[in-house]
């Protein structure tokens, strides 16, 4: 079987977990004898227009220039362009998996089955992100058109697919209320995985903190998340504002990831005087992550709304390392099947705090390492997405081929 995959990012040349979904499936789907083509952005303008990596042939096309709207136009007009090349180099049949709305329009014009993989509502993310500071008048005027042309362009790419996978049962539930009518029964819900042979339990986890600059006394509490409002990185810190050493032991906070809400954080770590405890990291190599998640004591992910899943959870269970995380989007899914002690209710600064506390003063109440590492190999598996995508094709060529 043929599949093109059209994505907006494709992990590692852009960061974040949609395009880390987007490059597990098509690896995968490789590695099981299907042809796989990517179209995708050079987000620098530096890498080649035709690559293969790990069986999969990746076609790029240089970003647009200019405001928005004509960015967003020729983006499309360039994808589109390179989705008709690869049916020209090979016209048999295909699925076509959508990763994101933005690039909807460059698959309006394609007669294929869709498989669209959605990954958040685009609209209510841009609402969340326009809480961040600096806006100038005229562009929060813009900030009350913009969502709904946003829901239009995404309403329309869902309305194409003939099946819609989501992440969580959370992003299921709610699709009926972002988009009511879209989908009519053809919603699977499957599950983010994890590489586990990067993200896995540490055998040196002494010298590993070590590495890090950690002793024995730093109880260290870790949230890698891109810096953006709806992740409730300013209530995790106001939080942990309230915790003291204690018992010859310091707590430390780290934040991985770049994002609009960084100077508001930063300045919020200075206000509150937590320069010597509290460090933003900045954007962190792939390479360091499973590093980090494994000299870690506990990582926190105290998302405020919108988390159709979040990887970094499973990727740090998969190091052995406990998960705090809000009762918000799928997170629950993901943690209380392990111990619903690890939630804590989203947005509330001092339940966190209470949670962060019990804790640090207590690590006994967290879930063995091993029995943390054990949970996400019986969970977390790629391998669900990949079969997903070959369920759906082949349901969505015999519909075809029945038309």
């Amino acid at each position: 079987m043929r599949f093109v995959c059209v994505s907006l990012g494709y992990h590692p040349d852009v960061v974040g977990g949609a395009w880390r979904v987007a490059a597990e499936q098509a690896a995968g789907l490789a590695r099981r004898g299907h042809t796989v083509e990517v179209v995708t952005v050079d987000p620098a303008g530096n890498l080649p227009p035709v690559e293969v990596r790990e069986g999969v042939r990746i076609r790029r096309y240089r970003s647009g220039t200019g405001h928005f709207y004509r960015k967003w136009l020729a983006d499309n007009r360039s994808a589109e362009a390179l989705i008709r090349e690869c049916l020209r180099a090979a016209p048999d049949p295909f699925l076509l998996i959508q990763h994101h709305a933005y690039l909807g329009p460059a698959v309006s014009g394609v007669n294929a089955p869709i498989l669209h993989v959605f990954h958040g509502p685009w609209s209510e993310e841009y609402r969340f992100a326009s809480r961040a500071g600096g806006r100038s008048w005229a562009r929060r005027l813009l900030d009350r058109v913009i969502p709904l042309l946003l829901h239009r362009v995404e309403r329309r790419a869902l309305g194409r697919a003939g099946r819609i996978v989501v992440l969580s049962d959370h992003f299921r539930k709610n699709l009926a209320r972002w988009h009511p009518g879209v989908g009519n029964g053809s919603i699977e819900v499957i599950p983010g995985g994890v590489d586990f042979q990067r993200f896995r339990v540490p055998s040196e986890r002494g010298s590993l903190r070590a590495a890090w600059g950690l002793d024995e006394s730093a109880f260290l509490f870790v949230a890698m998340r891109r810096l953006d409002p709806r992740m409730g990185l300013d209530v995790l810190i106001d939080a942990f504002a309230r915790l003291a050493p204690e018992g010859g032991r310091r707590p430390l906070l780290w934040l991985t990831g770049k994002g609009p809400a960084e100077a508001a954080l930063a300045e919020r770590v200075r206000v509150l005087g937590l320069g010597a405890s509290v460090k933003l990291l900045g954007f962190l190599p792939e390479a360091d992550l499973p590093r980090l998640l494994g000299a870690a004591d506990a990582t926190v992910m105290p998302s405020l709304d919108l988390e159709g899943f979040g990887l970094a959870t499973a990727e740090s269970l998969a190091c052995g390392t406990p998960v705090l995380g809000s009762r918000a989007g799928a997170t629950p899914e993901l943690l209380e099947p392990l111990d619903h002690g690890l939630l804590f209710p989203s947005g509330d600064t001092e339940a966190l705090a209470a949670c962060l506390g019990r804790v640090f003063r207590n690590p006994g109440v967290l879930p063995a390492r091993g029995q943390c590492a054990e949970y996400a190999r019986q969970r977390f598996s790629w391998e669900h997405q990949v079969g997903a995508c070959e369920r759906a094709a082949g349901d969505l060529a015999a519909v075809v081929r029945d038309a």
